[in-house]
């Protein structure tokens, strides 16, 4: 733990702790400060009976210092504790209470008569303690109300209040000592406060490994045991009866190998996703150049269009995996729901048996907004769900989408809708139906009707957190016997799709200072050309490490640096760390055909301005790169 000797806060790696350590030293403290406020409040008012014995002449007046201001704002702060935002003000709410009692005693001292004003200092050193170890005020705020009282008492008792010498200078050492020793107090409480904070961060951070690899490790026993247990059903089902035993091997292996495809695209598609991504990038790249350098109405134009085409059409089926895998971004944007549908019924048709049919009727190419990830889920949650409920692993899904228009408000099953333009999404199937007392908990966390190797109860109620992400309802109509609809009606989007913007593209032009750098040399002389035809001036590498050392010897020479991410040497992250610390403000964007670990937060620590996903367009390079460089 590396910490501020002086002002105690976490330093270096980490420094992200602070804003959480005041969080919790406000949510731990609250209770303790109430009650302190309480404490202290009584306290300084039974003095009032000091007041009467020590200075009866003067009493009135103390009385109103202490029953009129101080226990006014002390009964101030109270009620404020019970407010919204006295967390954001707690410690400068409480520093001006402990101030105001401080100076309230000095005040009292000054207008106290010899030798009564002599002994009030005492006071003084109450506040101290209430300061720095009882009322939970943070170090730097009591230190700072702790030396204003001093300063406070010394202007008083030396240039206001006639005390004698000796006196000052024994109620200095007294005070003064005791203001020390309060502030060591002080230090120590929120220093050890502060380490049990650290060590309680740590352990949750070991908790949560140790419970990752139990889960790990339960997982792996379960398939194990599963597949021992399903080994010696096998063998005593092949004793018993040989028919039997064949007939489930057969059903067992087609199980396992659905399983097994999915598995595989989830596995696989991560790994695939960089280098295959690479290939397309020179692909598409280098089809792009040709196309621009060729006479439109040739053979040779035609054949290179159908190249780019066949690449692009590459491009969406990785996107679709990655997608299905759960691997790519959130990005909500305007989305046509029908073609989401079409392709997720692809990947699903592959996934169920043959003896369920899927009827397909797309009739809508509006436009909505959200994130087509979370849509494929939608769609493959739905239709998963309408095939497990098909005992005999026969029957028909149905799956519609179209557009509709409410004029006016419908109420039903306690869902309003604001009348406007939806999209419906609607999936029906041939199964066993549900009972309305389980319509009513479908959408309940871990609820499931199926039996263990077939779901979780999360598919569902993460469906029915999207529709409500988006602004949309879902409803179920549902009989034993007579199979489940699931309709979701979703806002249609505002938004004009007019043209294809990469096929009305004409690339900007630029005349900046561009470092490319990549370890495939392919991709590195496609974008070098590319660039160099638009006027930029490009310096290529294909080695990271030599790339860094040529920019520190060359730190001006460029106006922004792409670089991609997955290289030898230095990935992307790194080579770009070290360039900020070479120069602060120089622009960098980033190329990866992967995006499994990398975070908005991760970018901008290095100082990145966005990423672009391989394979990169052309239309996508040049306009990213011209409004990095004209809008920064």
């Amino acid at each position: 733990m590396t910490y501020n000797l002086f002002t105690l806060s976490f330093t270096g790696e980490w420094e992200h702790l602070e804003p959480e350590f005041i969080k919790s030293h406000f949510r731990e403290s609250l209770t303790r400060i109430r009650v302190a406020v309480l404490i202290a409040m009584f306290f300084y008012s039974i003095f009032g009976f000091l007041d009467a014995m020590i200075v009866p002449d003067q009493k009135l007046m103390f009385w109103a210092i202490r029953y009129a201001v101080i226990c006014p704002i002390a009964l101030w702060v109270l009620w404020f504790s019970f407010r919204p935002g006295f967390e954001t003000y707690a410690q400068p709410c409480l520093f001006f209470m402990c101030l105001s009692g401080g100076l309230g005693i000095e005040l009292m001292v000054i207008l106290a008569d010899p030798p009564a004003s002599y002994s009030y200092y005492a006071g003084i050193i109450l506040i101290f303690i209430t300061s720095y170890t009882f009322i939970r005020m943070r170090f730097l705020w009591a230190v700072a109300c702790s030396w204003l009282i001093v300063a406070g008492y010394e202007i008083g008792a030396i240039w206001i209040a006639d005390t004698p010498r000796i006196m000052l200078i024994n109620n200095n050492f007294f005070f003064v000592s005791a203001n020390i020793l309060c502030m060591l107090a002080g230090y120590s409480m929120e220093l050890n406060t502060r380490k049990r904070f650290f060590s309680g961060f740590k352990l949750e951070q070991e908790k949560n490994k140790v419970n990752r690899i139990n889960r790990e490790l339960d997982q792996r026993v379960k398939e194990r045991t599963l597949a021992l247990s399903t080994a010696n059903e096998q063998l005593t089902k092949e004793i018993r009866d040989r028919i039997s035993s064949e007939k489930s091997r057969i059903k067992l292996e087609k199980e396992l190998n659905r399983k097994h495809r999915l598995e595989a695209i989830g596995t696989l598609a991560g790994g695939i996703a960089h280098d295959f991504n690479n290939i397309l990038a020179a692909v598409i790249g280098y089809s792009e150049l040709s196309l621009a350098s060729l006479d439109k109405s040739s053979d040779e134009y035609a054949n290179t269009k159908e190249i780019l085409q066949a690449g692009m059409r590459a491009k969406d089926l990785i996107r679709q995996i990655l997608t299905f895998s759960r691997q790519g971004e959130r990005k909500t944007e305007p989305v046509q729901l029908g073609k989401v549908v079409t392709e997720a019924l692809k990947l699903i048709r592959a996934s169920i048996p043959a003896g369920i049919d899927i009827l397909q009727d797309i009739k809508s190419t509006a436009l909505i907004i959200g994130d087509e990830g979370e849509l494929h889920r939608i769609v493959m949650n739905l239709c998963t769900n309408a095939y497990h409920a098909m005992e005999n692993e026969k029957g028909t899904i149905e799956v519609r989408v179209e557009d509709t228009m409410l004029d006016q408000e419908i109420l039903q099953a306690g869902e309003p809708m604001a009348p406007g333009n939806y999209v419906i999404l609607t999936v029906g199937d041939t199964g066993q139906g549900m009972t309305p007392d389980i319509v009513e908990k479908i959408f309940d966390p871990f609820f499931t009707t199926k039996s263990v190797d077939h779901g979780t109860g999360m598919g569902l109620s993460v469906v029915h957190g999207i529709v409500k992400q988006y602004n949309g309802t879902i409803r179920v109509y549902s009989e034993p016997g007579q199979g489940t609809t699931f309709v979701i009606y979703l806002p249609m989007a505002h938004t004009d799709t007019g043209p294809d913007p990469e096929e009305v593209f004409t690339p900007p032009p630029g005349t900046e200072r561009i470092m490319v750098v990549d370890d495939e040399e392919t991709l590195v002389h496609m974008v070098q050309k590319y660039l160099s035809s638009l006027g930029y001036t490009v310096k290529e590498f294909n080695n990271s490490l030599e790339a860094v050392a040529y920019f520190s010897d060359h730190p001006d020479e460029f106006d922004l640096i792409l670089t991609d991410f997955n290289m030898p040497g230095l990935t992307g992250l790194e080579l770009s760390e070290k360039i900020q610390g070479i120069r602060k403000d120089i622009p960098i964007v980033l190329c990866t055909g992967y995006s499994k670990n990398i975070t908005w937060e991760k970018l901008r620590s290095v100082g990145i301005r966005t990423f672009l996903m391989k394979p990169v367009t052309q239309y996508a390079l040049s306009t990213t790169l011209r409004d990095i460089l004209d809008h920064g």
